[in-house]
């Protein structure tokens, strides 16, 4: 039977590469559910090649134009968050979590909540929920499973027999596009220049946070709740090749890799077939062409808002969902060019540090926190405290 899939965010890059694996294997599985935030365009033409049951747009005006032009009348067209429950009450196997940001946390809880296994492309709605996402996958026997190159890598190579034998996990970083400028050079950088990765093709807002390095920083944080590794336990390095995409380092000196070209349709394909693989089209390695590969610590000076997650992971409680509002916040800022690039680690910290850090009981507390980050961030950059 065909595995049925169900994708928040077909219009972005996941959701994309996700699809693309889809479309070259109709033998294996079916659309159920897409979700786009106003790409009604894109969605138009998802929706006439994979005939799905039912999708949602988020914006009222993209929800309107879609149904003007949509041709399908055996689709239900829904609008709005509150409809995210409703797309998953259709039959779905497997839900690709894709949604950037804080705003992808609710179809990640109402999946796990109905027993659903999640491919997790959605990395903060671990860091602003922690433990209370592995709890409630535990509860349902739901599965998590890692969509990141990064912790996709670590999940295809952490041998879970010998858990207590691992010494180090170990997330390799780019260095973004700014690896080899001058931190005194960074002061004018332009959002057109931060969003230019010199390894992966993704969305601005992650591309951004690839620069700064709080990518990283949100994936060590993802990591720790993941797979329950103390966070002493977690490093980071610079690795610009971006071919080997993380490592588990074991007590007898083994060192476990998982490497492969920069695709995210080889991490995604995994969880689409997970127990099983699939072929893709994604080129193969020839170590021969690449012949090296280089490795190094990261600068924390030149990338303080890494410095700002590993202190928010052991502040622990609110703080990472604190770390990840705040960022998200600056980020916009950055790219509406109302900050300067290096201004982004500074917002951040500063609204750490205004707020309080408390315990998180309930998605409820996730989702109030999170408001009142923002809130706190946006008075901090339209008053220039920072």
């Amino acid at each position: 039977m065909k595995k049925k899939i169900t994708i928040f965010g077909s219009t972005g890059s996941i959701g994309e590469s996700t699809l693309d694996i889809v479309k070259n294997h109709p033998d294996k599985y079916e659309i159920v559910g897409l979700s786009a935030d106003k790409n009604y365009k894109k969605l138009l033409e998802q929706v006439r090649i994979f005939n799905p049951k039912i999708v949602s747009l988020n914006n009222k005006e993209s929800f309107k134009k879609f149904k003007e032009l949509n041709d399908n009348k055996n689709l239900k067209v829904t609008n709005g968050t509150d409809c995210y429950e409703e797309i998953l009450d259709f039959n779905t196997d497997l839900v690709m979590a894709a949604i950037t940001g804080s705003a992808g946390l609710l179809p990640v809880v109402f999946a796990l909540e109905k027993g659903l296994s999640v491919a997790l492309a959605n990395k903060e709605s671990l860091v602003c929920s922690g433990s209370l996402i592995t709890s409630m996958a535990k509860l349902n026997n739901a599965k998590i499973l890692p969509v990141d190159s990064e912790h996709n890598a670590i999940y295809q190579v952490l041998d879970s027999r010998n858990k207590s034998k691992i010494s180090r996990l170990i997330l390799t970083a780019s260095g973004g596009p700014f690896l080899n400028t001058k931190l005194s050079e960074l002061k004018d950088i332009k959002p057109e220049q931060a969003i230019k990765h010199p390894n992966w093709s993704m969305g601005k807002k992650i591309s951004i946070d690839s620069a700064t390095m709080m990518n990283k920083g949100l994936e060590l944080i993802e990591a720790f709740f993941l797979f329950n590794i103390p966070e002493n336990q977690i490093d980071v390095v610079i690795h610009p090749e971006s071919i080997i995409h993380s490592c588990v380092e074991y007590m007898d000196g083994s060192m476990l890799s998982q490497m492969g070209q920069p695709d995210m349709r080889t991490p995604i394909s995994y969880t689409l077939a997970y127990p099983e693989r699939i072929p893709t089209n994604v080129e193969k390695l020839d170590l021969c062409k690449i012949q090296k590969l280089t490795f190094f610590k990261p600068d924390l000076n030149k990338y303080p808002c890494l410095e700002l997650a590993y202190c928010s992971l052991k502040l622990k409680k609110s703080a990472p969902t604190i770390l990840n509002a705040a960022n998200e916040v600056a980020v916009q800022a950055f790219l509406d060019e109302k900050i300067k690039f290096l201004s982004i680690p500074k917002v951040v910290e500063k609204t750490l540090n205004k707020s309080s850090i408390s315990n998180i009981n309930s998605i409820k507390d996730v989702i109030e926190i999170d408001k009142e980050s923002r809130n706190v961030t946006e008075d901090l950059i339209n008053q220039g405290l920072y």
